[in-house]
């Protein structure tokens, strides 16, 4: 390990441990995703962006109010570098309640957790509702899984329905990794049987990593069936 690797490591369990102190000043570990935590866990999230040396930029407006966001699913950056655009909480598969420090700050900060192939669906449906009628933004991957970042798989359309049934707007996403001259970064993707922590490390010795966020045009809940609307959603995320 090169003392480079070595010295950003470091700044990742300091900034992770930081996190975990937040969280007990503020309450996480007791009352979860509150009013005024929300915006302290979006802060805190912008700034693991800058220990992992990820540049991001969002291009377009994302709708303010309450809404169902979608995004493809390249990484497990995603989720810092998407919480950091606006307070929300995540959908994320269950193995990640296990994972050393992060899974507990995602429990502490009102992440709801699907276990793959369990008829879980209905459930976690009812809690995404009941968190977007209550004002929230909750923010799910329709794709089930990463890719590599040059396609988009299908995508599941039974959770599409907690946006009509909440009457709440879908706010599509489209997330790319980027290297300086444009093309999409080839190691950032998490895909297969990678592991974490060889994963962070590869991402730690290499040079800084743009992200660029596209912002798509909200849709209004209800106009047609979650069928249809995942069609359409992959169609937009595919031509980008």
């Amino acid at each position: 390990m090169s003392l480079k690797v070595l010295v950003r490591l470091v700044a990742v369990v300091t900034y992770l441990l930081f996190g975990v102190v937040l969280a007990l000043l503020i309450g996480m570990f007791f009352v979860r995703f509150t009013v005024w935590q929300r915006p302290v866990i979006a802060w805190w999230l912008r700034g693991f962006c800058r220990v992992l040396n990820l540049q991001v930029t969002v291009q377009g407006d994302p709708v303010e109010a309450s809404a169902l966001w979608i995004s493809n699913h390249v990484s497990w950056m995603d989720i810092p570098v998407i919480g950091g655009i606006r307070p929300l909480r995540f959908l994320s598969k269950a193995e990640v309640a296990k994972w050393p420090i992060i899974g507990h700050l995602a429990q502490a900060a009102g992440t709801l957790f699907i276990q793959r192939g369990s008829g879980d669906a209905d459930r976690v449906s009812h809690e995404m509702v009941r968190s977007l009628r209550e004002g929230k933004r909750v923010l799910f991957f329709p794709e089930g899984t990463t890719t590599d970042g040059f396609s988009v798989n299908r995508f599941f359309a039974k959770l599409f329905t907690a946006a009509s049934t909440s009457q709440c707007p879908i706010q599509p996403l489209v997330i790319c990794y980027q290297k300086a001259n444009g093309e999409l970064h080839p190691l950032a993707p998490y895909i297969g049987d990678d592991e974490l922590t060889a994963h962070l490390l590869t991402m730690l010795a290499g040079e800084p990593v743009r992200v660029i966020v596209h912002c798509l045009p909200a849709e209004v809940a209800g106009s047609r069936d979650a069928s249809a609307r995942s069609e359409e959603h992959t169609s937009e995320l595919q031509s980008l």
